[in-house]
């Protein structure tokens, strides 16, 4: 089996993928419910939100919860380092404070909140819609995959008065003895009998010293990705990625149960092709193969997570020559699935202009070609004689929000601890 690529990065270089792993989470937010709501209309968004995020969320949860040792129990440190690594909570589109302030009770609270900034110009009730119609039934979700007695509630939020109140919101988790357990519901079971929840990624071995190999310790009031190994790191990316397409999934799932099945495709494939092309634009940026080349095309679809974890994809990519790469996807636990959910079975049903999408985010000479009589085999060409195509609508809706424009720093000083 070819080697990881994930477990060959530096420590600093995972850092900046996780991060960019959780954006990636947010861009699929922006277009699959762009999809979703010019297909069957804006008020299909709400009640869909919501299940997509609670289908997916306690399982992912409980997933880094194990993977990084955060379960030192049923208490508030356990509920609020499982939100401090997860893509909901994307690290610098939202600027995040955490504290603990007893075994049952803490806060949190955003300095700055990028979907706010997003959302505040389109008017109260839109600003209504996603901090309090959305956020109240999802943070309590996130909440009680820790303890089914947690709660989470505002002490402010938004529509933010006065006007420009930072932070800009702030929040109590609290355990409540005596309160009501809320029991998990269907949707989310469901999710949790899938091939992708039960994934077992391996911790690759320790091979460089430095950084925190779990998170068992004190809560860290900001959460720096840089403090942790790099085999935690390469762990934590795995983990992001499988959050990621835990949401896909499971979006597909609940769009599916209510439009049907080729509704389910359609928000399917137009979330792919936008988000697959911003990620890839902004992966190669950060691998410094902006201008583009087979070489940058091969090295970004190795680490893009639309193909990650590779224990469930099992993508194989490698250059033929100057101007060719060819991508294979093995046996692999997503083609087990029981049901046809999120990106695999659209390559499956011969829907590759996602993947075509993310080459060509990387080069816009790129074009995907299938391998005759090869099942989950195409060749990535640069054609050179062709010329680039306008971007697609989901393109240019991902590229016309504040998160496109979102610039990551490093913390290379936390290296050296």
């Amino acid at each position: 089996m070819t080697t990881d690529v994930i477990e060959q990065l530096s420590r600093s270089e995972l850092a900046q993928l996780g991060r960019e792993y959780m954006l990636a989470a947010q861009f699929n937010s922006r277009t699959g419910y762009a999809a979703l709501q010019m297909n069957h209309g804006p008020e299909a968004y709400l009640a869909t939100a919501i299940d997509n995020w609670m289908a997916a969320s306690p399982v992912y949860t409980q997933r880094m919860q194990r993977a990084m040792r955060l379960a030192s129990g049923s208490d508030i440190a356990t509920i609020l380092k499982g939100m401090q690594l997860e893509c909901g909570l994307s690290h610098q589109y939202f600027d995040a404070g955490f504290r603990e302030v007893s075994e049952t009770e803490g806060q949190f609270w955003l300095n700055s909140c990028g979907p706010l900034l997003e959302t505040e110009p389109r008017g109260e009730a839109a600003v209504r819609t996603m901090c309090h119609d959305i956020e109240d039934p999802t943070f309590d979700a996130t909440a009680v995959a820790t303890n089914p007695r947690a709660r989470v509630r505002p002490i402010h939020r938004p529509p933010r008065v006065p006007a420009g109140r930072s932070p800009h919101c702030k929040w109590r988790v609290l355990i409540e003895p005596d309160a009501t357990p809320i029991e998990e519901r269907d949707i989310t079971r469901v999710m949790r009998s899938t091939a992708l929840a039960q994934i077992e990624l391996e911790r690759p071995p320790a091979v460089q010293e430095g950084g925190l190999d779990y998170y068992d310790g004190p809560v860290f009031e900001t959460l720096q990705l840089e403090r942790f190994s790099r085999q935690a790191l390469a762990v934590i990316c795995k983990e992001l990625a499988v959050q990621i397409h835990l949401l896909v999934n499971s979006l597909s799932m609940v769009v599916a149960d209510r439009y049907g099945q080729e509704a389910a495709s359609d928000v399917a494939r137009f979330q792919m092709a936008g988000t697959g092309w911003v990620v890839s634009e902004r992966l190669a940026r950060s691998l410094g193969c902006a201008a583009g080349g087979i070489d940058a095309v091969v090295d970004v679809l190795r680490i893009h997570p639309a193909f990650q974890p590779r224990e469930y994809f099992g993508l194989e990519v490698h250059a033929l020559d100057g101007r060719t790469a060819r991508l294979r996807f093995g046996a692999a636990a997503a083609g087990q699935e029981q049901r046809p959910l999120g990106w695999y079975p659209l390559l499956t049903y011969g829907h590759t202009e996602g993947l075509e999408a993310i080459a060509k985010g990387v080069d816009r000479m790129a074009r995907v070609v299938p391998v005759d009589d090869s099942e989950m085999t195409w060749d990535v060409v640069l054609d050179a004689q062709s010329s680039p195509d306008e971007e697609p609508l989901a393109v240019q809706i991902a590229k016309g929000t504040v998160l496109y424009k979102t610039k990551l720093e490093n913390h290379l000083q936390l290296i050296e601890l």
